[in-house]
């Protein structure tokens, strides 16, 4: 008989991996609020808002620590964790 095999646990990003995901969900985001303005039709603004509700639980879920867990601050370049002071890679 064959030997089962153990599943692996899904692959998270990192901290740097779902930052660079939001840049490029940002650029369209506001291109399509722009258009928005632009043609004075606001349902052009719902693939826009989805766009930041993606981006804001992107954020939300992988924005932490690898180490502790806990939230990282959202502002300015984040090159260590401020609770444990692992380095965010």
């Amino acid at each position: 008989m064959a030997k089962k095999e153990r599943a692996q646990a899904p692959r998270r990003w990192t901290p740097n991996q779902a930052q660079a995901v939001i840049g490029r969900l940002l650029v369209p985001a506001i291109l399509l609020a722009l258009l928005a303005v632009y043609l004075q039709t606001p349902w052009v603004l719902l693939p826009a808002f989805a766009l930041w509700v993606v981006m804001a639980l992107i954020l939300f879920k992988y924005w932490r620590c690898p180490k502790c867990g806990k939230t990282l601050p959202k502002t300015g370049k984040t090159f260590e964790c401020p609770r444990c002071g692992e380095k965010i890679n």
